[in-house]
């Protein structure tokens, strides 16, 4: 058991946070909670994290430095305060307009130390991949730039690493893509082949893939045929239960016939896009924040973070 989850669960006042809407039933969800699509959201429930687990959080296209990224940060904060996480997961697009020219480019000081160096933060890994406007500027300049850093891991444009929990035997292995030269007709042969190498390595950890585009959306952007071909067949293949994306300014639940799910995560500062409920949809937000997962031995909880609050979580 977490004991420093429990110790924030019973000091924080949950108020703070969570609108819960005390339905009936399922229904009663998509009727009351903003941005909820489906009746398989349930009412936000704390008991979860009395479960031993891996807290993560998804974020998104953050790189500003103005007040939309700031009214983000302090989402992650105000819920990492009350909700401890292990780590967080960011889908790139991490410094605007066109990434980083060098290492002690100023913009990783005012889009990214500025912002976060002053939170709760400082001790949370931060698992991040580049995005299309990273790729503007130098990826060599952001690897270093994380180098630099110990809370940012970056040491490639695709990776994967490891987190475990320390009171059970769970692991979750967390598998970073590029998805950007994809998306400009680039052969990834390379990329491809070492994927399915990490997705098939004989484990009892989860497998977790996070790029910056999205495979599915009902956003601005819409599908990215691109990966819809070898790149999602491996994601099948291998059954990955979750596909974790950016690049859509909004925040995205999509359910799928055959696994994986997608979270779409890209409401982490920059100009909010339009977005509604579509094929598939069970979650859709335009407003900053992002999501929460909560993985346990039995399930995933997808939980979006956003301006209106803590409210729904759906099980996978």
């Amino acid at each position: 058991m977490h004991v420093k989850k429990l110790i924030f669960y019973y000091f924080f006042p949950v108020l703070l946070l969570i609108s819960s809407c005390n339905g009936d039933d399922d229904k009663s969800v998509q009727q009351q909670v903003s941005g909820v699509c489906s009746t398989k959201g349930k009412d936000f429930d704390a008991n979860i994290f009395l479960q031993a687990g891996i807290h993560l959080y998804v974020i998104g296209d953050t790189g500003t430095g103005d007040s939309n990224q700031l009214t983000s940060a302090n989402i992650l904060d105000i819920y990492h305060q009350q909700f401890p996480l292990d780590a967080i997961i960011h889908t790139g697009d991490i410094f605007y307009p066109s990434g980083l020219k060098n290492s002690d480019d100023i913009a990783g000081m005012q889009k990214f130390h500025d912002i976060y160096g002053p939170l709760s933060l400082n001790e949370l890994p931060w698992y991040i991949v580049a995005g299309n406007h990273d790729h503007d500027g130098s990826i060599n300049a952001l690897i270093d730039f994380s180098a630099q850093h110990s809370n940012m891991f970056y040491p490639s444009p695709y990776y994967a690493a490891t987190i475990a929990d320390t009171d059970s035997a769970l692991q979750v292995n967390i598998i970073a893509t590029d998805t950007t030269p994809m998306t400009f007709g680039v052969v990834q042969l390379e990329q491809l082949a070492w994927l399915s190498s990490k997705l098939n390595q004989q484990s009892n950890a989860i497998n977790i893939v996070f790029g910056h585009h999205p495979i599915f959306s009902n956003g601005s952007h819409g599908d990215t045929d691109i990966l819809k071909g070898n790149f999602l067949q491996q994601l099948i293949h291998y059954n990955v239960p979750l596909y974790l994306s950016g690049h859509e300014h909004n925040l995205e639940y999509i359910e799928q016939s055959q696994l994986p799910n997608m979270v779409i995560s890209g409401a982490g500062g920059r100009e909010l896009r339009e977005v509604s409920c579509g094929k598939n949809s069970l979650y859709v937000e335009k407003k900053f924040g992002g999501f929460a997962l909560y993985i346990t031995q039995q399930s995933i909880w997808v939980i979006p973070v956003s301006e209106s609050g803590v409210t729904v979580m759906f099980s996978l």
